[in-house]
């Protein structure tokens, strides 16, 4: 082997570890929602934690295998800014896993919604705009219900 080699091996060798060492630790850190059944609705009680009002609550049920229904909500802050967030619950693992797989196997402006994804238990919540204020609000009171 020659100089040349050993130094383009070492190249190599630093430009995954740059790149997979980063992917690595975000996978041991940031471990799945396990699937367990929560009851009740977690946004409202979420929402309701943070002080945001619930305007409106709709049934909906998403075209995605293993959807079971959920809600489409209109909240509105003190500010009296509207926001629609929906939820849907799932009746296994798999099949909330594969909605979250579908959503993520977009493309932002190729068919995937720009939106937040959040799993709590069982159920999903969408929530779009993901850059407003709302969200900010009730993520910290979904983390809540994701522990318990």
């Amino acid at each position: 082997m020659t100089q040349g080699n050993n130094g383009s091996w070492a190249v190599i060798l630093i430009l995954l570890l740059f790149f997979m060492l980063p992917i690595g630790w975000l996978l041991v850190t940031y471990t799945a929602e396990p699937y367990h059944v929560v009851s009740g609705e977690p946004l409202r009680e979420a929402v309701q934690a943070a002080g945001i009002t619930v305007v409106n609550a709709t049934d909906t049920t998403w075209p995605v295998g293993g959807a079971v229904g959920g809600k489409t909500y209109t909240l509105s802050d003190e500010s009296g800014n509207i926001y629609t967030i929906q939820t849907q619950a799932f009746d296994t693992a798999g099949s909330r896993d594969g909605a979250v797989l579908l959503f993520n196997s977009q493309s932002i402006g190729r068919g995937k919604p720009v939106g937040k994804l959040i799993v709590v238990g069982n159920h999903l919540v969408y929530i779009q705009p993901y850059t407003s204020g709302i969200l900010k609000k009730i993520a910290p009171e979904l983390k809540m219900l994701q522990e318990t």
